[in-house]
């Protein structure tokens, strides 16, 4: 009787190790799908959970490996097919942000690595389609994928557009650190304090902590002078959110809700002027926030999110008296 494991046997021995940053990978693609309410026809059809992914993610070494080949293969199937479909599509860009982060590498590098465990599931997928056996009541198991790629697309076709790249900027690390400090500093602005301005600033609804936290975090991953790609809310929630920063260190609401020290500004060394004395920090805020908010005027005159934005801002100053 033939062995149905001997295929097994022509894996490299060192396999696991080409496999690890593609199992984890697809591993933490497949939890964020599953994750999602829509996908729960996905899950009832591969019968995977962020549990069972977790644990098939603590596989660490070949013996291991093997041995979830030999007991249950089709579940590993799953979760690379899974992972596969997810780090294809939009789904994965919060997956792919924070691998980015944890391992501290720039866009091309983590597109080489998305690249590289792509192809080796694609390779390894195909493998364990001429081995593995179908689920029951499914004829093969290249049947049970495409059943799986048309639930799949559903849950795609169900997410909303993604919102098209309005601006690409390289910034300078102060300008970078500035826009930074800006939504930080609004982040913190107390929404209960009784400050005809404060109170007005928290009718902002994309200015809201919830709403700037996804900015934040984007901000926090670029470096000085690389490529920061920003949709037009985005843009909408740096231009108001460094009006908003200007504001408050123009008036006297940065004493009166105890942030001075908080937020210190710029070095000295950074807003110093050549030849000149060095100017104060309110004059270096007030100049970096009239820069970027006339550049963002000055590139999007017609654009109505930009209009009805500025509106809001100028109506926002009047609470100030």
């Amino acid at each position: 009787m033939p062995d149905s494991f001997a295929w097994l046997n022509a894996l490299p021995s060192d396999f696991y190790d080409q496999l690890a940053h593609c199992l984890s990978l697809h591993g933490m693609a497949a939890t964020e799908l599953l994750s999602r309410p829509e996908a729960q026809p996905l899950a009832e059809l591969t019968r995977l959970s962020p549990e069972k992914v977790q644990r098939l993610n603590h596989i660490q070494t070949q013996t291991a490996l093997l041995a979830q080949l030999r007991t249950e293969p089709l579940a590993l199937y799953q979760l690379l097919l899974l992972g596969r479909l997810t780090l294809e599509t939009s789904l994965a860009a919060p997956v792919l942000a924070y691998v980015q982060q944890q391992m501290g590498i720039d866009a091309a590098q983590l597109d080489t690595l998305n690249t590289y465990c792509l192809e080796l599931s694609g390779a390894f997928l195909a493998t364990l389609e001429e081995h593995v056996a179908a689920p029951a009541g499914v004829a093969s198991l290249g049947l049970y994928r495409l059943l799986v790629e048309e639930a799949f697309a559903q849950v795609v076709a169900a997410q909303p557009a993604p919102a098209l790249p309005a601006a690409n900027l390289r910034l300078a690390e102060p300008q970078l650190q500035m826009l930074r400090l800006a939504l930080l500093l609004v982040h913190s602005l107390p929404n209960t304090a009784d400050h005809p301005f404060l109170r007005a600033v928290a009718q902002f609804p994309n200015l809201q902590p919830a709403a700037l936290e996804p900015l934040i975090e984007h901000l926090g991953r670029v470096r000085a002078q690389e490529q920061l790609t920003l949709t037009m809310p985005e843009l909408v929630q740096l231009y108001q959110g460094m009006q908003v920063c200007g504001m408050v260190f123009v008036s006297d609401v940065m004493s009166q809700i105890g942030l001075e020290d908080a937020f210190p500004i710029l070095p000295e060394e950074e807003v110093a002027v050549t030849e000149a004395a060095p100017v104060s920090n309110r004059q270096a805020v007030g100049e970096m926030v009239s820069g970027f908010t006339h550049w963002v005027q000055h590139t999007f005159p017609d654009a109505p999110e930009i209009q009805r934005a500025r509106q809001e801002i100028l109506a926002l100053a009047d609470t100030l008296g």
